[in-house]
């Protein structure tokens, strides 16, 4: 009687025990998936708990060194183009796409002109002066003439050049000869240099494809845009090309670098940045710099090394848990 007793209690408690096993279960997993991530050292880090199940979310990739095609587009302005001199020995007659810059070029022209009158005039001044037939005063007023035309010509220079011209190609210039201006992301300079060859597509002419040439590069960046101007050239011999035209110019370009997913890379403040994986339950936000944009990729010239592991899916998840949101 006794042992059937003891055996009724001892599988009663089993039965509570397991009971008690498979409620708690789920009570750990509902604990884990209510746990909230640590994030620490001035939102540099975030720390989730071991086993937490929202770990399997967030995907990660390898930095590698890989050699990627980039097509790099962008709008082209026509801005120029020669036409035949009106007789011989005439310079070229350029016709601009804006009647300021035509006023620019004109007076570009003149101050070239007149400074070289100027210049006769200060040496044969000096010479008179050197030989007692002019006054101080006389040279004095001859050299302040060539100063005042040779600042209204640097002035008429730097104007030149903003809008993308080279004062000295454009008086060499062939008849046919086409001017374009591109503006290009500061992160793409590094990739455009001078001479490299691009394809132009006008809407005017569907189907049909021009090609051109880089001929220079702005030193001057936009401040609010974060572009530079790049002048593109080209030949125009069947006259189809005018000052106004909209186009789109494309550089196919290889490039090679350390690279990692688009997705991976995130903006705040101006600056970019990249989850860096450290462990098994750790995301270390990293500062970068990057470099050229392909379609898929992006590179990384600064910030993380080769192997190691980013985030590369739910990054803004996790951009997300650093501001609290």
């Amino acid at each position: 009687m006794m042992n059937g007793i003891n055996r009724f209690y001892i599988s009663l408690f089993l039965l509570c025990f397991v009971i008690w096993c498979k409620k708690a279960e789920p009570k750990k997993q509902t604990d884990l998936e209510n746990a909230q991530p640590v994030v620490s050292e001035d939102g540099k880090t975030i720390e989730f708990l071991k086993d937490s199940p929202h770990l399997k979310i967030f995907l990660t990739t390898e930095a590698k060194n890989l050699d990627i095609d980039i097509d790099l587009e962008a709008s082209a302005t026509v801005i120029g183009k020669v036409k035949e001199a009106r007789g011989r020995g005439l310079p070229p007659v350029i016709l601009f796409a804006s009647p300021e810059l035509t006023q620019t070029y004109s007076a570009y022209l003149q101050n070239l002109s007149t400074i070289q009158i100027a210049k006769k005039n200060l040496s044969r001044t000096k010479d008179l002066f050197e030989h007692g037939a002019s006054t101080g005063k006389e040279l004095s007023d001859v050299s302040g003439e060539l100063y005042n035309k040779e600042s209204n010509l640097a002035e008429h220079e730097a104007k030149l050049r903003r809008e993308g011209f080279s004062p000295e190609s454009m008086q060499n210039a062939k008849t046919g000869t086409i001017w374009l201006i591109a503006d290009l992301p500061e992160t793409e300079l590094n990739i455009i240099a001078k001479k490299i060859k691009c394809s132009l597509t006008f809407p005017g002419y569907p189907g049909e494809h021009f090609e051109a040439i880089a001929e220079t590069i702005s030193e001057v960046l936009n401040i609010e845009t974060r572009k530079a101007r790049v002048r593109l050239v080209m030949q125009d011999n069947e006259s189809k090309i005018r000052p106004g035209m909209f186009g789109k110019v494309n550089f196919r370009l290889k490039e090679s670098g350390l690279m990692v997913p688009k997705q991976s890379v995130f903006t705040s403040n101006a600056k970019y940045y990249v989850f860096v994986k450290k462990g098994e339950n750790v995301f270390e936000k990293r500062e970068v710099t990057i470099s050229t944009e392909g379609d898929e990729y992006i590179e990384i010239h600064q910030g993380i090394g080769e192997g190691e592991i980013v985030v590369s899916k739910n990054v803004m998840l996790l951009k997300g848990i650093l501001f609290g949101i």
